[in-house]
């Protein structure tokens, strides 16, 4: 069984899901049909690769579309505003140099 100690020795983020893995296993007859969802949740913690999967995604979406700016939330106003832009409109149009 591996440590779950996180280096800075608190307990890893990981633990509660081996706990509730464990504790399901324990309780039940058929434990692999019934902990499926436990199971899953603690790979899924220990190996992050659906979130991989998921960031690898957004990242190959966002490359296809140039964003020029993110809203940044405004707290007063509680709407949402431009982030920084682009200096003029040929700024806009002008593919990057590297292409």
């Amino acid at each position: 069984m591996e440590p779950f100690n996180s280096i800075n020795m608190q307990s890893h983020p990981c633990y509660t899901f081996m706990q509730r893995m464990t504790n399901c296993i324990k309780t039940e007859e058929m434990s692999s049909r019934m902990c499926f969802e436990e199971i899953e949740d603690w790979y899924e913690c220990k190996s992050r690769r659906k979130h991989r999967a998921f960031y690898n995604f957004l990242k190959t979406e966002s490359n296809k579309i140039q964003l020029y700016s993110l809203p940044k939330y405004d707290f007063h106003t509680d709407t949402f505003k431009d982030g920084v832009l682009p200096k003029d409109v040929d700024a806009y149009f002008a593919k990057p140099v590297d292409k």
